[in-house]
Parts: C-alpha cells; structure tokens; sequence
C-alpha cells in the first residue's frame, strides 16, 4: 500500500459529522460506509475493520430528502417528452 496522506482522509466518524453539517440531518458512519459501497464517495481500506474516506468526496456530498432526486429526475424527464 502507498503512503497516505491522513489530511487528504476522514476517518467514519469525521466524515459523518461533516456531512451531517452539510445536509442539515444526522448523518451515521454507517450511512458513510453506504455511500462508498455505492461508489458515492471514494475510500481506502487500511485494515479489515477501518476504512478512510476521501475529503473532497465527503466535503461536497449533500444528503437530500426522500424523493428529492426522484421527483427532480421526473420532471427532467417530462421535460424532455415535451420537447420531443
């Protein structure tokens, strides 16, 4: 494994606190795990149970309401039926 860079990483739990402030809502480490497992944000795994997750990727993500996307993605969509 290369060197890492700790200030460029946040552990779970840093991560869940910065992304709780960003979105407005109480975020859990649990729910960061989530977010890399789905190729959301980046991680390195340093050991069988610990993991890092990439600053620039949890800086910029936002949790959003429930059907936020969805509802958004709808109207794009009938949008663009219109215009066809």
């Amino acid at each position: 494994m290369d060197n890492i860079n700790l200030s460029e990483w946040y552990n779970p739990t840093e991560a869940a606190i910065v992304i709780s402030k960003n979105s407005g809502k109480v975020i859990r480490s649990e729910y960061v795990r989530k977010l890399a497992e789905y190729g959301k944000i980046r991680k390195v795994k340093i050991s069988n149970r610990a993991s890092l997750y990439w600053k620039a990727d949890v800086d910029k993500y936002l949790v959003e309401e429930r059907g936020v996307k969805s509802a958004r993605a709808k109207k794009k969509a009938k949008l663009s039926n219109e215009a066809a």
